[in-house]
């Protein structure tokens, strides 16, 4: 069976901008950063208390000074230098923006990790994504001086501690569906790429002379590899917002590369002719009482619209 087509078309559909939401990457590889052997010639490196090392003492001793200027990170945008407060809820486990070429990063800064702290690479690399775009900017500001990097390394080196002295933890949020293809088995037509009267969030069409064909799904989670995730079923209901009856099919894992899918088997013989038929997906990383279930009942008409076909 060539999943790996069936990956390419749905991984292609997605970054189109017809399904979903961007992924993340996870990347356990902590990278070098080879800023961390440049020699400042500065003689005022300080001696930090460990009882310092809080937030507190890197907003007064360089985020309020250095960061938190006009035009600059004064609230305007993220990371929000202008309080203690507002510094740590968008520096600890705080998802990034901008990744270099390589999307080695996920968040701002991981407590007792500087190689993975974005915050960290971007004060000491001079060209993240651009030249010269080292924090504060190279070409508006002056590079801190090894005192102040000292200071922010420790600080994340020491758990990247709140104003309390406390250390946050991981956050676990639930898994994310990020879209679906609809095809035959083989592979050959694509089913989701053709809609009532050609509007993207109306039902797709299935010939009535379809006996079978595949729904494949891209999940992500934020700790959970994809193929450890659980439950992974694909859900078809007559009713768009109650599916305590539905006809429920179980995905399998398939990987291509380092592309990986769910793809669920959808057998037509008990499926109505002519009305529409809701999916929806459910799935759980292992780590909440309850399934993900996409799209649910929170969402507007065209999501269930999106994610559901008829036979004709």
């Amino acid at each position: 069976m060539k999943t790996h087509n069936l990956i390419y078309l749905l991984l292609f559909t997605v970054a189109a901008g017809l399904i979903g939401i961007a992924s993340c990457k996870k990347d356990t590889t902590p990278p070098h950063n080879p800023y961390d052997d440049i020699n400042r010639n500065d003689s005022t490196v300080m001696g930090i208390p460990v009882d310092s090392l809080t937030i507190t003492y890197v907003h007064e001793k360089v985020l309020s000074t250095r960061c938190a200027l006009n035009g600059c990170h004064d609230g305007h945008f993220e990371p929000d230098y202008r309080t203690p407060q507002s510094s740590f809820s968008t520096l600890v486990y705080a998802p990034i923006v901008k990744n270099n070429t390589q999307n080695q990063y996920k968040y701002r800064v991981i407590p007792y990790d500087t190689a993975n702290s974005v915050m960290y690479i971007r004060i000491t690399n001079c060209c993240f994504v651009n030249t010269n775009d080292r924090m504060p900017q190279d070409n508006i500001g002056v590079e801190l001086p090894d005192s102040s990097l000292n200071l922010v390394a420790q600080w994340i080196l020491h758990g990247a501690r709140d104003m309390f002295g406390h250390v946050a933890t991981m956050p676990n949020e639930p898994p994310v569906v990020q879209g679906y293809v609809a095809a035959s088995l083989d592979l050959q037509t694509f089913y989701s790429n053709t809609r009532v009267d050609s509007v993207y969030y109306n039902p797709f069409i299935v010939p009535t002379s379809v006996s079978s064909f595949y729904v494949g799904v891209i999940v992500n989670d934020d700790n959970t590899p994809v193929n450890q995730l659980q439950y992974n079923r694909l859900k078809i209901s007559t009713n768009e917002t109650d599916f305590s009856n539905a006809t429920s099919v179980t995905a399998s894992f398939f990987q291509s590369g380092g592309n990986q899918i769910w793809l669920a088997t959808i057998n037509t013989a008990s499926l109505p002719v002519g009305d529409t038929l809701f999916m929806r997906y459910y799935v759980n990383d292992g780590s909440h009482a309850t399934n993900t279930e996409y799209p649910n009942n929170n969402l507007p008409e065209p999501y269930f619209t999106y994610w559901s076909f008829i036979r004709q």
